[in-house]
């Protein structure tokens, strides 16, 4: 019978090993009661397995992650370095221009090749390229697909003529006028340099010309020989040298010219025939009215043409 205020004893266990008792292991946990703050022989195992499973875990993660820096390492010094650089898609500049311009050498790691940069290079470098997109393809090759930007007009600039595309983007600054695109009347540039978009000296020109570069381009209208932006209100093309179109205010551009292309194909104007044709009304009440060139064509009297065809 224990004694009163004396401490209970400590449990213990038989071990094997050694061939002595030793005392139970405290648990981890609390508890109350007599014996309940010692873990149980299973309990203790079920804490070595534990312990094992999780020295393990760490082993297995720590490889996988040697394993993975070890991939990454070999392929960003060793693996798929760019073998060949290849150029698809038809333009005015050789492959080797176009390679040169993209800064993009064999031999250096296909993933660290800065293929976005690289398509800005040339884009800026070879202003006659409309897009550029710069690809990888594993295990060894560049791809740099190019598409030929198609000029929409030439502007007076400090006594150059700065060739631009639909979107205001210079192509080049010609000494003479081109003869290949239209003339742009009209529009003032404070600033034009090859590869960059103008700035217009006037901001609202700006959307008036990419409005109606945009129509033309969507209705696929061809043989445009100049623009006037002249006067807001009446917004002049010429056609094939020959037929001055008044197309208005800046509105209903795609409409308007459907409505031309709609007269030129059913031959309400005659191949030969010049002079002038009034489209300003066509939004309103599906009139446009010709006004033939008398000095260079033979005498008739002015034409209005309807259009059924044609939709907004």
């Amino acid at each position: 019978m224990e004694k009163e205020g004396r401490m209970p004893s400590v449990p213990r266990e038989y071990d094997r090993a050694s061939g002595e008792y030793r005392p139970v292991p405290r648990r981890s946990g609390g508890g109350t009661g007599p014996g309940m703050k010692y873990a149980s022989r299973a309990r203790r195992a079920a804490l070595r397995r534990r312990r094992r499973r999780r020295a393990f875990l760490c082993f297995y993660l720590f490889t996988f992650l040697a394993v993975v820096t070890a991939a990454v390492v070999l392929s960003l010094t060793v693996l798929f370095k760019i073998e060949t650089i290849q150029v698809e898609g038809t333009s005015r500049y050789s492959s080797q221009q176009i390679i040169s311009a993209a800064k993009i050498t064999t031999g250096e790691n296909l993933f660290l090749a800065k293929t976005g940069q690289a398509a800005l290079n040339i884009e800026q470098k070879l202003p006659y390229l409309d897009s550029v997109s710069v690809s990888r393809r594993i295990p060894a090759r560049i791809v740099i697909t190019v598409q030929e930007a198609n000029p929409a007009g030439a502007v007076s600039y400090g006594g150059k003529y700065a060739v631009i595309d639909a979107n205001g983007k210079v192509l080049e600054l010609a000494a003479q006028q081109p003869k290949s695109c239209a003339v742009i009347k009209g529009i003032k540039l404070s600033k034009a340099e090859p590869g960059k978009t103008v700035t217009f000296a006037d901001s609202s020109q700006k959307s008036v010309y990419e409005s109606l570069t945009s129509a033309i381009e969507e209705t696929k209208f061809e043989k445009i020989t100049e623009m006037d932006f002249t006067q807001s209100y009446k917004i002049q093309i010429v056609y094939d040298n020959r037929i001055v179109m008044n197309l208005g205010s800046a509105s209903d551009f795609v409409y308007k010219l459907r409505f031309a292309k709609c007269i030129l194909d059913q031959k309400g104007i005659k191949a030969n025939e010049k002079g002038s044709l009034n489209l300003s009304v066509v939004s309103e009440d599906n009139k446009a009215f010709f006004l033939p060139d008398y000095s260079s064509s033979s005498p008739s009297s002015g034409k209005t043409s309807q259009s059924s065809s044609s939709q907004r």
